[in-house]
C-alpha cells in the first residue's frame, strides 16, 4: 500500500488474501498516559495517540517510535523487511512533525484558531502549516471547525473528520443526582475549610480604626496593628534605609509564611463531594485556559451557596504555577460560603471516573480549544457542561446539551510564535454571561431535576454517536483506506 515504496502496486493484496500494514504512530511521547510530565507541551497529543491506538490496531499493526528522523525511517525498513505495508500517522501539530519520504504521511494535528501560519517564521520551515501539510498524504481533524479553517487557509491535502475516541468508561457512569456522596483518597486544598476557625481565615474582615484611633477585632488582631503602628511613628524614623529595606522583606517573607502555613491548614488528606458540584481540568500554564475569570466568576455567582462546590483539578506538577493560582484566589479577597477545591496530585484512572462520577457538571472558560476532552468525557457520563461554544467545542456541543458563555473574538498570538505577533483571534468570555449561566445552572440541578436529566440524555446521546469508539472506526478506517487511492504527492515551495 506505500505510496513511497517503488516496489509496490497499489492496491496489491499479499499471496494470503489479507492486507499486512504496519501503522508507524509518532508523538511527543512525553509519558503523560503514566502520569509523567502533565502540563509540558504537547502532553496532550500523547494522550490522543493514545486514545486512537486500539481502532489504529484493527487497520495494521502499530509500532510506536518517536518522532524524529532516524527512529522513523529505521521503523519503515524494519516494517518492509518483515513483508509490511508502512504508513507513518503523526499525532503532532505541523511545525514539529517530520514527514518522511519513505512511505504515506498522516498527521492528525488539534487547532483552536481560525486562521493557521502561513508563512516561514522563527526558522522553521514546517512553521508554514499550509505549506507542510499540502505536503501530507493525509489529514485527519477531529471536526468541521478545522476544516473550514485549513481550507480558507489554502490547505488542499485531503482532509477527513474523525474525532478522537472517548473511553466506554465514561459512557457508564450513573446520571448525576442530588444527594450523592463520593470520596476520593488525594489530599486537596479546600476553602473555606470547616476546621478552621473563622478569626483564622485570610479574608476576614480586615481591623479598622475608630475616631480614637483604638483598633477592633481580635487581640491578635489588635496587637498587630498596634505594633505597625509603634514603628511607623516611632521607629521607622530612626532606622537606616538599608535597615529598613531588610525588614520590610522579612514582613514579605512573614507574610508568605503565614499564608503558607493557612494553606497548608486547609489541605485535607482526602475529598469529601457532595452537593452541586462542578469540575474544571486544565494545565494553569496553558493561557488559553482563563482560569482568573474561572474563579471570579463562580465566586461571584454561587458565593452565598453552601451546597455548591468548584473542582479545580491542576493537569501540572510545578510548584509555581500552583502557589500562582492559589495566591490569585487569596488576592481575589471575596469571602464565601460555597466551596473551592483545589486538586494538584495526579488521578489514577479509576479516580478520575469517581471525579466525574462527583460531578454534576462541567464548567470551563476556556477561550480556544482544539478537541477539549474534558467536555467530551463529562457529555458522555451525562453531564450537562457550562462551557462557551467555540472553535473545536462547536464541533459537538450545544445548548441542548449545557449552559452555552457568550464570547467575542480578541487578538491573540499562534502558541507556537516566538515573535509574539497577534496573527489570529481567540474567544474572550463576556463575564455578566458566566455569572448568568452558573445560577442557571445551579437552579436546574438543585431545583428542576426533569430539565437537568434531559440535558444529560441530550449530551450523552450526541457522544455516543459523535465519540464512541465503534461510531468512530467507520470514519477512521475510510479515511485510511483513502491513501489506496492517492498517487505521491510532491512536496510544495514554502
Amino acid at each position: 500500500m506505500s505510496l513511497r515504496d517503488p516496489q509496490h502496486t497499489p492496491g496489491q493484496i499479499p499471496p494470503d488474501g489479507k492486507s499486512r500494514r504496519a501503522v508507524i504512530v509518532t508523538s511527543y511521547m512525553t509519558g503523560a498516559t503514566r502520569g509523567k510530565n502533565l502540563g509540558t507541551p504537547g502532553y496532550s497529543y500523547d494522550i490522543v495517540a493514545q486514545l486512537f491506538v486500539p481502532l489504529l490496531s484493527r487497520w495494521g499493526e502499530v509500532i510506536q517510535v518517536s518522532r524524529e528522523a532516524e527512529p522513523l525511517e529505521a521503523a519503515i525498513r524494519e516494517a518492509r523487511r518483515r513483508g509490511l505495508d508502512p504508513v507513518h500517522v503523526s499525532f503532532l501539530p505541523f511545525q514539529d512533525c517530520y514527514l518522511t519520504p519513505s512511505a504515506p504521511n498522516v498527521v492528525v494535528p488539534a487547532w483552536e484558531f481560525p486562521d493557521v501560519p502561513d508563512h516561514v517564521f522563527d526558522g522553521n520551515p514546517n512553521n508554514n502549516w499550509v505549506a507542510t501539510a499540502n505536503q501530507c498524504d493525509l489529514v485527519i481533524v477531529g471536526g468541521q471547525f478545522t476544516v473550514d479553517t485549513f481550507q480558507r487557509a489554502g490547505i488542499r491535502a485531503p482532509v477527513r473528520i474523525v474525532p478522537v475516541p472517548t473511553p466506554d468508561e465514561y459512557f457508564r457512569i450513573p446520571i448525576w443526582r442530588a444527594g450523592q456522596h463520593v470520596q476520593l483518597p488525594y489530599a486537596a486544598y479546600v476553602f473555606p475549610h470547616p476546621d478552621v476557625h473563622e478569626s483564622a481565615l485570610w479574608d476576614a474582615p480586615e481591623v479598622v480604626t475608630v475616631k480614637a484611633h483604638r483598633p477592633t477585632g481580635s487581640l491578635r488582631g489588635r496587637l498587630r496593628h498596634q505594633a505597625r503602628m509603634t514603628y511607623r511613628h516611632y521607629l521607622k524614623p530612626l532606622v537606616p534605609p538599608a535597615m529598613h529595606g531588610l525588614l520590610k522583606k522579612a514582613s514579605r517573607r512573614a507574610n508568605r509564611d503565614s499564608w503558607t502555613n493557612y494553606v497548608e491548614s486547609c489541605r485535607r488528606p482526602h475529598l469529601d463531594l457532595s452537593g452541586v458540584v462542578y469540575t474544571s481540568i486544565f494545565n494553569p500554564g496553558d493561557g488559553r485556559k482563563n482560569w482568573e475569570d474561572l474563579l471570579s466568576g463562580f465566586l461571584g455567582a454561587l458565593r452565598d451557596r453552601d451546597d455548591a462546590t468548584l473542582v479545580v483539578k491542576l493537569v501540572t506538577k510545578e510548584r509555581d504555577w500552583i502557589d500562582r493560582i492559589l495566591m490569585y484566589y487569596r488576592g481575589m479577597g471575596l469571602a464565601h460560603r460555597c466551596k473551592i477545591v483545589f486538586l494538584t496530585e495526579y488521578l489514577k484512572h479509576e479516580h478520575m471516573l469517581d471525579l466525574v462520577r462527583a460531578s454534576a457538571y462541567y464548567l470551563t472558560t476556556t477561550r480556544a480549544e482544539g478537541n477539549c476532552l474534558p467536555v467530551m468525557n463529562h457529555l458522555a457520563a451525562g453531564r450537562p457542561c457550562v462551557s462557551p461554544c467555540h472553535t473545536a467545542i462547536s464541533d459537538y456541543f450545544t445548548n441542548e446539551m449545557g449552559f452555552i458563555l457568550e464570547t467575542h473574538p480578541e487578538p491573540t498570538i499562534f502558541p507556537h510564535d516566538n515573535r509574539v505577533r497577534f496573527k489570529t483571534t481567540w474567544g474572550r468570555l463576556v463575564w455578566p454571561s458566566l455569572l448568568e449561566q452558573l445560577r442557571h445552572s445551579y437552579h436546574v440541578a438543585s431545583q428542576d431535576r426533569p430539565a437537568y436529566e434531559a440535558l444529560s440524555a441530550r449530551g450523552q446521546g450526541k457522544m455516543s454517536q459523535w465519540a464512541n469508539a465503534e461510531s468512530i472506526w467507520p470514519r477512521l478506517r475510510a479515511a485510511l483506506d483513502l491513501l489506496d487511492t492517492l498517487e505521491p504527492r510532491q512536496p510544495q515551495a514554502a
